[in-house]
């Protein structure tokens, strides 16, 4: 939990971006965020540069090659890239994600709890945030092309870009989210999607990383740490301490929470029912649900890769398919 950010390529370099930081204080006790801006040094459009704001930027930013942004450089509109990270410089910060990245769950304060005693709910003040008061203050450094603003999340942050997309498709241009954890709140999402009004306008590319799993039965293999992670979880714990809960394909699984001393203990429970709740082949059924309420989506399959391997898999694939290019 305690793993550091360290040198990225916002130290190194890369050829055709330039780097420059924004911090947004804490106010009254809250979070502070911090914004790592990748700048194309090609000059903006007449309509400001296209951005992707990416969700647990830290990490995202760790995962991001100096090839991938050599490559990008090259596109005919080249994006900025927005790292979006609370402030400090952990790799991932469990709790204050788990509060920020999810919708507030009906029953009260107490329903805004996890197992795991994280404040839960925040969503939509985040959300009011990077399309407020976040998107103002990278404005002032450079300029935005409003209509072409995409979103990329994974695991909990999948969770927030298609809470997202169901409660304000006009936030964004563009969502993806990568392996996002639709087990959460037993499958809040998915109801969440069945009462989503009609979108149009809008993309989404949704990846899932299935792990070598037999897709029809929903069934995977242990979790497989991820090389560029150390050997550890996508929250940084060692993956002998995850959670040994029966996988589901495509819908984050293997989340990387902490093994809980006794999996029997009531207080895990919501947990297991949690995961049980979504059936195998959510995460397609999801897209083609998406469809056909006008949104153009598309399903991205990452087969044998561990849940916290996806997060840096899908950055080479999405990012130039944003920017309109092959992959490097």
């Amino acid at each position: 939990m305690s793993r550091r950010v360290g040198t990225t390529v916002a130290d190194t370099g890369a050829p055709g971006y330039r780097f420059e930081r924004v911090i947004l204080p804490a106010e009254a006790g809250g979070q502070g965020y911090r914004f790592n801006l990748a700048i194309p040094l090609a000059p903006p459009p007449a309509t400001g540069y296209p951005a992707v704001w990416l969700l647990d930027g830290n990490a995202a930013l760790m995962e991001t090659p100096a090839t991938l942004l050599q490559a990008l450089a090259k596109a005919p509109s080249p994006p900025l890239l927005v790292f979006v990270a609370h402030d400090n410089d952990l790799r991932i910060d469990s709790a204050a994600r788990a509060h920020d990245y999810t919708p507030r769950l009906p029953g009260g304060e107490a329903a805004q709890v996890d197992p795991l005693g994280r404040r839960n709910g925040g969503a939509d003040g985040f959300l009011d945030l990077l399309t407020g008061a976040a998107r103002e203050r990278v404005r002032q450094v450079v300029p935005l092309d409003d209509a072409r603003q995409a979103i990329w999340g994974h695991s909990y942050g999948g969770v927030f870009v298609l809470h997202a997309l169901f409660s304000r498709p006009g936030a964004f241009a563009t969502y993806a989210a990568v392996d996002p954890s639709l087990w959460w709140g037993e499958g809040y999402l998915l109801k969440e999607a069945g009462n989503a009004a009609s979108a149009t306008a809008v993309t989404l590319w949704l990846a899932a990383g299935e792990n070598g799993a037999d897709v029809a039965s929903g069934k995977a293999p242990p979790s497989q740490p991820s090389p560029a992670s150390g050997g550890r979880g996508e929250n940084g714990m060692p993956n002998d301490s995850l959670p040994r809960l029966r996988g589901r394909a495509g819908v984050g699984a293997t989340e990387a929470e902490p093994r809980p001393a006794n999996a029997d203990r009531p207080d895990h429970a919501p947990m297991r029912r949690a995961r049980d709740a979504v059936p195998p082949g959510a995460a397609k059924d999801l897209v083609e649900r998406q469809r056909a309420r006008g949104v153009e989506a598309r399903y991205v399959p990452l087969p044998g890769l561990s849940h916290g391997q996806t997060l840096g898999a899908s950055l080479p694939l999405f990012l130039p398919a944003f920017a309109g290019i092959a992959p490097p």
